[in-house]
């Protein structure tokens, strides 16, 4: 007892130094004790001993603007802490699954749609400088989205959006890795899906790309366009969940489907099999208003069997609220101390107020 006494007084242990010390605990945890945690959590599928391709995918990250969020300065902080997030969750996606393949599922832009052609090009720019890819990754595949280039409500697809999109993220309807042959399809653009499908090939595996769900729609016209494809899996956006639909190759209508929402959980999909699978990644991005968001982790086996998992990020409302809860303590803390001082500079500016008032109103001059 004797020795945690004069170990107390010799540190001195203040109201000044628990307000820094609580303060800095909130924000080392906020900020980078908790995304630690939540990554070294995240499940990791085991080496696979066939010849496999690991796939990263990144839906709706929507990377804001201050052309879209009002109220400056409030603006450069939404979109400065937004940024910060969505980057910070990339990053640490890569590190612990090092793909091979990057996929971003469209809605890349928050504004992109409704943007000059200078100012897409000056926020593809911010893009990929805010979400680098590193050198071992060896395919990046961007998928339009319907803020990217139109296409849901008035927001009317363009051929030049369409261009412009692929002009600056260089990107084709079909590019092929491996064994793998990543096709996209676009259900919003009129001007897509032109191209002819590929002819059939059991030695290689079909992966449609798609912005919006396929294996709900209804239109019979998107259908026989998958069918004709010969897909062997489906990963798509749009929903800002994380959904799996299934339902047969033939026919390309969703039978089942239910949400993929468990944190530590690896599924297991055999695509050799008469059922086509469709999974709907999840956004991530917290500006979406969603409880939950995260990247998906693919990898795909060259035999048809594909692990998938979602890596969960931590929730930043959570730590938002705990940044208020924290500034709200400690202004009570120190309101006492603060007392005095507020009712000498109140009653100051109460005067200052009055006088000022007085200076304003009419002026009488003696006759």
């Amino acid at each position: 007892m004797r020795f945690f006494s004069t170990l107390f007084n010799r540190i001195r242990i203040t109201k000044n130094r628990c307000i820094i010390l609580i303060l800095t605990s909130v924000v080392l945890f906020n900020e980078w004790l908790s995304y630690t945690i939540c990554a070294m959590n995240w499940p990791v599928t085991e080496e696979v001993k066939e010849e496999h391709v690991k796939v990263l995918i990144a839906a709706d990250p929507q990377i804001l603007s201050t052309d879209s969020e009002p109220g400056f300065p409030f603006n450069y902080i939404a979109v400065w802490d937004a940024d910060r997030f969505v980057s910070r969750g990339f990053q640490l996606a890569l590190w612990r699954t090092r793909p091979q393949v990057v996929i971003f599922l469209g809605d890349v832009l928050d504004d992109g749609s409704t943007s000059s052609d200078a100012g897409f090009r000056a926020k593809a720019e911010h893009f990929k400088n805010l979400l680098r890819i590193p050198d071992y990754v060896e395919r990046t595949i961007y998928v339009p989205g319907d803020n990217d280039i139109g296409g849901e409500g008035m927001d009317q697809v363009t051929p030049n959006k369409v261009s412009r999109f692929f002009s600056a993220f260089k990107q084709t309807d079909v590019d092929s890795f491996k064994f793998l042959d990543f096709i996209q399809l676009r259900i919003m653009d009129p001007f897509g899906n032109e191209s002819q499908p590929l002819p059939e090939d059991e030695k290689r595996m079909r992966i449609l790309l798609s912005h919006m769900p396929l294996l709900p729609v209804t239109r019979k016209a998107i259908k026989k366009t998958i069918v004709e494809h010969h897909p062997s899996l489906i990963f798509s956006g749009h929903e800002h969940e994380s959904f799996h639909f299934i339902g047969k190759k033939s026919i390309a209508r969703a039978d089942e489907f239910w949400p993929l929402r468990d944190d530590d959980s690896i599924w297991k999909i055999d695509t050799v099999t008469e059922k086509l699978h469709e999974v709907t990644v999840p956004t991530c991005s917290y500006r979406m208003g969603k409880k939950s968001y995260g990247y998906g982790s693919a990898v795909i086996g060259k035999s048809g069997l594909v692990y998938y998992n979602v890596l969960w990020m931590p929730s930043r409302f959570l730590q938002l609220w705990l940044y208020v809860i924290s500034l709200v303590g400690v202004f009570l803390s120190t309101l006492p101390s603060l007392m005095p001082w507020l009712k000498t500079h109140a009653v100051k500016l109460c005067k200052d107020c009055a006088v000022g008032l007085i200076s304003l109103g009419p002026k009488y001059h003696r006759v």
